[in-house]
């Protein structure tokens, strides 16, 4: 949403720059589950950041290959993602041993839930911004 006040602001007629929420919220989720799951085994932010990376690469792909987003959209997606997974990670206590095998099992049913699952999130968001947008010009004057 941010992207498309800045191209109203400045009379951005073509695509405004909005990056990939795709990338974004997989990194963060996929990211944060994957952590989990291995965070008993290290301590390194570094380290904490591979796997989120790794989901925000796979799926920011996919985003490039079907038009969705430009590659600079992916790239910040991919670093909103990784940040958050990371923060994540390293705010959560670690998890105990006995508990890990659970999160294993939790990933699999949050992946198959998501997979293929389609929103139509991306128009319900430019219809609300546009709304929005014209509902505070006409009564605020922007």
């Amino acid at each position: 949403m941010l992207g498309l006040l800045w191209a109203q602001f400045y009379g951005y007629e073509g695509h405004p720059f909005s990056a990939s929420g795709h990338v974004a919220s997989s990194a963060a989720v996929y990211g944060s589950l994957i952590n989990m799951i291995i965070s008993p085994r290290f301590h390194s932010w570094l380290i904490a950041m591979l796997p989120p990376a790794l989901i925000a690469g796979l799926i920011g792909y996919t985003r490039i290959i079907l038009h969705a987003h430009t590659p600079e959209e992916v790239v910040a997606g991919a670093c909103i993602g990784t940040t958050a997974a990371t923060l994540i990670t390293r705010a959560l206590p670690p998890v105990p041993s006995y508990m890990v095998h659970w999160f294993a099992f939790a990933l699999v049913p949050v992946i198959l839930f998501f997979h293929g699952y389609v929103m139509e999130a991306e128009p319900v968001l430019k219809q609300t911004f546009y709304t929005s947008y014209y509902f505070f010009n006409q009564n605020i004057g922007w």
